[in-house]
């Protein structure tokens, strides 16, 4: 894609490229987006209680049973969050350019670039976001770190789980929690909880953030984790004109301000 010099003609709307609803998400990007986000509901709910029981039992046996069932839905939706965390992982190697760690992970200067543009928005400092079909490069940052924690919950939880299974492949693989460094299997406990307090932080702030964007954009980011697309106009967006300098939409909004004004 050829870069476009800062400063060019902005296309008129009968120019511009990708008028028409874009596909941006695709189905297995959506699928294990909406079970990563169930699971860690459910994990978080079941996990809090395994940690420290809330519900009063009325017999020592209920207990037992109670918890029981908690136990083999927090390893079913484990299994799920497990599946769903490496099939999105894989997706980023073969799937379209949105979903791409290439895209994701920020790595080249204009990345950079943008991202600080995306922070200083946030901090109130840009009237309006940069405009992106795909993930913006700070949202990039934030999910390669959410992505580190996701599999640092996984092998926790793997950790835990062949502690406490006596044998079978599952011990062998990773009943070695014992010897991790400064405290063994408490440390593991530990890192599992405080992840989960992260997780159950982030999606608060992923909401917000998801809210904001779409209402600032009108660009239908919340429906398109359902649909797949969203409605931008493609030639204008970042990905598509390569910047790294004022964004052309910038301009044009405020140009279309001032003739307001």
């Amino acid at each position: 894609m050829a870069a476009v010099q800062v400063g060019a003609r902005v296309p008129a709307d009968d120019e511009t490229i990708g008028s028409e609803p874009i596909y941006v998400w695709e189905l297995p990007v959506r699928v294990t987006h909406w079970l990563i986000v169930i699971s860690i509901m459910v994990l978080a709910a079941t996990g809090l209680y395994i940690h420290g029981p809330y519900l009063v039992p009325s017999s020592p046996i209920e207990a037992s049973s109670r918890m029981a069932d908690v136990r083999f839905w927090h390893e079913i939706f484990a299994i799920v969050f497990s599946l769903s965390v490496a099939v999105r992982f894989y997706w980023g190697f073969v799937g379209n350019s949105f979903s791409s760690w290439r895209q994701i992970i920020p790595h080249r200067r204009e990345q950079f670039y943008w991202m600080k543009e995306m922070a200083r928005y946030y901090a109130g400092r840009r009237k309006h976001p940069v405009p992106y079909a795909g993930h913006n490069h700070l949202a990039g940052l934030a999910y390669t770190i959410v992505s580190v924690g996701l599999f640092a919950q996984v092998l926790s939880g793997l950790l835990l789980f062949g502690w406490i299974m006596p044998t079978g492949p599952l011990h062998l693989l990773f009943g070695w929690g014992n010897s991790v460094p400064l405290g063994g299997i408490q440390t593991v406990r530990l890192l599992h909880n405080i992840l989960t307090y992260l997780f159950i932080a982030f999606m608060v702030h992923h909401v917000y953030s998801a809210i904001l964007i779409d209402i600032e954009e009108r660009n239908g980011v919340l429906s398109s984790m359902f649909s797949g697309y969203k409605n931008i106009r493609l030639g204008r967006t970042v990905e598509a004109l390569g910047l790294v300098g004022r964004s052309p939409e910038e301009q044009a909004r405020e140009e279309d301000e001032s003739a307001d004004a």
